[in-house]
């Protein structure tokens, strides 16, 4: 079953093409990683995909619905969003913060459930984040800020994750701590992940699938190791590239 698929997606502002004619579909459990050189639509065509930024042409389709046929609600159902940067500065405690993922099945003004809350253990538990639970969000480290924000994300309950460069803050420990979870959570509840990533090896060692953005178009799409090759590689980056042992990438100038 296609989870998503984005048929000749284009955005423009002010008559600049940002992405133009973008073309893929992933299958469900697909683990996805969007890469190329900053400034060629990657950000763009992820907030895209979740309607946080409107397609000047295509559509966009989750689970064979289109995006534009759904309402707010039913979208955050489907598909939750990581950010590089958690930026709330309010004064919520990190279990508040995970809760705010039930609010797409509550009415509004309506209190957290029992079922919410323990979907809210259960996902801090998963993201060894339940120690933090009365923590204010503010005080907390760019890694546990990160591992918040992927609770929230699965106490929302999608079958659909964005994640929009979330490890590119961290230290290499916890970004080796963020790619296990997520890799856990794609293997283990079946969420298909499509992710915007900077560290090639990392690409390459967790995803099955690669996109790779060039000048606002997708240059290459499909199996992470047919499109990481080296060729490609210095293509897109215009460097030399080097693979060693089939899963750590090295750049030369």
């Amino acid at each position: 079953m296609e989870i998503i698929k984005a048929e000749n997606i284009s955005v423009s502002v002010k008559e600049k093409d940002i992405i133009k004619d973008v073309n893929f579909s992933l299958e469900k459990g697909d683990f996805c990683c969007v890469v190329g050189v900053n400034g060629s639509g990657k950000s763009t065509l992820l907030k895209t995909l979740c309607r946080t930024i409107p397609s000047t042409s295509g559509e966009v389709f989750i689970e064979e619905e289109n995006i534009k046929a759904l309402s707010v609600k039913n979208l955050a159902k489907k598909v939750s969003v990581v950010f590089q940067s958690a930026d709330i500065d309010l004064d919520f405690s990190a279990l508040q913060i995970v809760l705010m993922g039930r609010m797409p099945y509550q009415r509004i003004l309506q209190q957290d459930k029992k079922e919410d809350l323990l979907l809210a253990e259960e996902a801090m538990r998963r993201t060894n984040t339940w120690e933090l639970k009365d923590r204010s969000f503010p005080t907390l480290s760019g890694g546990e800020k990160q591992r918040v924000m992927i609770a929230r994300s699965l106490c929302q309950n999608t079958s659909i994750m964005l994640l929009d460069e979330p490890i590119a803050s961290l230290d290499v420990k916890h970004q080796f701590e963020i790619m296990e979870l997520l890799k856990q959570i794609n293997k283990e509840n079946k969420v298909s992940i499509f992710m915007i990533l900077h560290d090639l090896s990392l690409a390459l060692q967790y995803a099955n699938k690669i996109l790779a953005m060039k000048d606002g178009r997708m240059k290459y799409f499909g199996v992470t190791k047919e499109v990481l090759t080296k060729e490609n590689i210095e293509t897109l980056f215009e460097v030399k590239a080097e693979i060693i042992n089939n899963n750590n990438i090295i750049l030369k100038k």
